[in-house]
C-alpha cells in the first residue's frame, strides 16, 4: 500500500468536506492556551489537593489574590 493513497487517521475522522468548523474563540484557545500556572492558581483548594501533578509545597503555597 502506498502512503499517498492511504488516508491518515486524521483524514478519516475529519474529511476536508466536513462543514463542522471550530469557532474563532475555540481556535484561539487551541493556538494560545492559558499558562498552566494561571490555570492551577484558579483551581479551588480541593482541586489542588486532589491534583497528582502538584507537590505539597505547591498546594500549601498561598495565592496572591
Amino acid at each position: 500500500m502506498n502512503k499517498e493513497t492511504v488516508p491518515s487517521q486524521a483524514e478519516k475522522s475529519n474529511p476536508e468536506g466536513d462543514a463542522s468548523q471550530l469557532s474563532p474563540e475555540v481556535l484561539d484557545k487551541i493556538k494560545h492556551p492559558a499558562r498552566i500556572d494561571d490555570v492551577i492558581r484558579k483551581q479551588s483548594p480541593e482541586e489542588r489537593k486532589t491534583n497528582p501533578a502538584l507537590v505539597p509545597e505547591m498546594i500549601d503555597d498561598p495565592t496572591d489574590d
